[in-house]
């Protein structure tokens, strides 16, 4: 990923912030002598000692499940909130030219076909459920049945070695520029649009407190 250092993601929590946020992501697999393969599908990151694990299943019948077997590299895209960006929010709009403002992580790593495909399953359905107010719970189902499902899909444990995070959100801007393209992203019908400026506001806001914190240093 082209990461220009102001738009670099460092803090380790932000970057978590962000899969758990954006969870539905793009697996990208593929030799170097082949067309890649790609996957879109919710993943679930788990972080522990041992670093960060991300978890997920695609169906049996995927041809990239040759690659969990194969315990291939691998590449995990999420993309957060994105919003294009008018000049004409600035003044002067001229000369000025439009961009499109956007955060994402890439995670590179190895694949493994998960040991136990029941506790995958049910990690991933307790994260999803856990905002409902009565939340479905995988326990419930009756074995046969799970297992009947299992046997559609493979369950995979992807081990991240190297993890890239970005936030384009207006850095390289003034600060006037950037609270005139917030302004005007929030004032859109599109819900996205107005993520975006929320983004963009809790960058300001990390940036202004990493500066407050290094002044007293």
């Amino acid at each position: 990923m082209y990461l220009p250092p102001a738009f670099a993601v460092d803090d380790e929590s932000e970057i978590d912030r962000l899969i758990r946020h954006y969870p539905f992501g793009l697996l990208v697999t593929g030799a170097l002598d082949t067309f890649p393969a790609a996957t879109h599908l919710p993943m679930l990151a788990h972080r522990s000692k041992n670093g960060l694990t991300l978890l997920g299943h695609i169906a049996r019948a995927n041809p990239q499940c040759a690659a969990i077997h194969d315990g291939a590299p691998a590449l995990a895209v999420f993309t957060g909130a994105h919003a294009y960006i008018s000049p004409s929010w600035y003044e002067p709009p001229y000369p000025q030219v439009p961009t499109w403002n956007y955060s994402a992580v890439h995670a590179r790593g190895h694949l493994r076909e998960a040991a136990d495909p029941h506790a995958v399953l049910a990690a991933l359905t307790a994260h999803f459920e856990a905002a409902f107010a009565a939340p479905w719970e995988f326990a419930r189902l009756d074995r046969a049945y799970v297992e009947n499902q299992i046997r559609g899909i493979t369950a995979f444990e992807f081990t991240v070695e190297r993890i890239e995070g970005k936030a384009k959100l207006s850095q390289n801007r003034t600060d006037r520029d950037a609270a005139a393209a917030i302004a005007g992203l929030k004032e859109s019908a599109s819900p996205l649009d107005r993520t975006c400026a929320a983004e963009m506001e809790r960058a300001y806001e990390r940036r202004e407190s990493v500066t407050s914190v290094r002044a007293k240093e």
